[in-house]
Parts: structure tokens; sequence; C-alpha cells
């Protein structure tokens, strides 16, 4: 097989995995109608699910529920799944969204790993919360601190780039944990 039916196959992955997020969230908030968190990573490229991306993502798991009940809400629900396009979790919470949005943007901001991860949280209706909805800037890159979106759409860095940072921010944070 070509190398471009190969990564052709692993891109029909990946939007099918997406699709199949978008529709594992409206089933979750139909029976748990609370806030809800979509956990995955931001890892460029094409290899999504390898033993280091687990390990980010288990221990991003574990801090968005810690953080959770460090905050004093209820977890009403919630479901670990691995797959080839990458690990995903859920949590709906009994919480208004904006606060919910709020605790997990300090865990993207201030967190080591932080900038991995990619906590999506929903407010009942299925309706994505931002950072601008709470008034806050727009995530940085993870390499220059511009803004994270206009040096994806410039192509500012190599995939090779992004992928050394994650190893390389991932691996001494658990060096010291």
């Amino acid at each position: 097989m070509s190398k471009e039916n190969i990564n052709f196959q692993i891109l029909n992955q990946i939007l099918q995995s997406r699709e199949e997020r978008a529709q594992k969230q409206i089933d979750i908030l139909y029976k748990y109608p609370h806030s809800l968190i979509s956990f995955t990573l931001n890892t460029p490229g094409s290899i999504k699910d390898n033993q280091l991306y687990r390990k980010i993502h288990n221990e991003g798991f574990d801090l968005i529920q810690r953080l959770i009940t460090i905050s004093k809400l209820e977890i009403m629900y919630k479901e670990y799944i691995n797959k080839p396009t990458g690990a995903e979790g859920y949590v709906s919470v009994d919480t208004e969204a904006e606060l919910l949005k709020s605790i997990m943007v300090s865990l993207e901001k201030d967190h080591p790993l932080g900038r991995i991860f990619d906590i999506d949280v929903f407010d009942k209706d299925h309706n994505q919360m931002s950072r601008t909805d709470l008034g806050l800037e727009t995530r940085t890159c993870l390499l220059c601190n511009k803004d994270a979106r206009i040096c994806m759409r410039e192509k500012n860095h190599t995939y090779e780039e992004l992928i050394a940072r994650i190893e390389e921010v991932s691996k001494d944070y658990f060096k010291i944990k």
C-alpha cells in the first residue's frame, strides 16, 4: 500500500473518530443533562495513540477528576476510551458550563502538561464554551507563544518540532512526578 493511501486511511479514521466523538457527546448530554467535558490531546500528525500519549491522557483525566472534586462539584458520569485515533475522556458535571470551563482553562494554562491537553466544555444544550466566552485570551502555541490557531494556519512549525516539544515537556514532567 502506498504512503498516500496509508495517510488517506489515517485521515479518514481521524475524521470518523471526530464524528463519533460528537455523537458520543450528544448521547451523554441526553442521558446526563449537565455540563460535559470532552477530553483529548493536542497531538499533531497522524500518530494519535502511543504509550506516551496514553500516559499523558491518563494523567490529564485524573487531574480533571481531582480538580472537579477539589472544587466540590459532583461528577454525574465519566467514561474513558482508548482508540487508535487517541484516547478520549468524558465527564458529566453538575455545574454551570462557564464555571467548569474556567476551572479547565486553569488546568490547561497552569499545569506543565496543560498545553498538550484539549479539554472541551459543553453546556447541557451541547453549546461549546470557548475561552473568549469567558473573556480570556486564546491558546498559545506550544513552541512560540503566539496564538496557536495562527501558527497552525500559517504552518509556522513542523510536526516534528511540535512532537519533539510534546515529548520533551512530558518526559520532563513524568521524571519529576
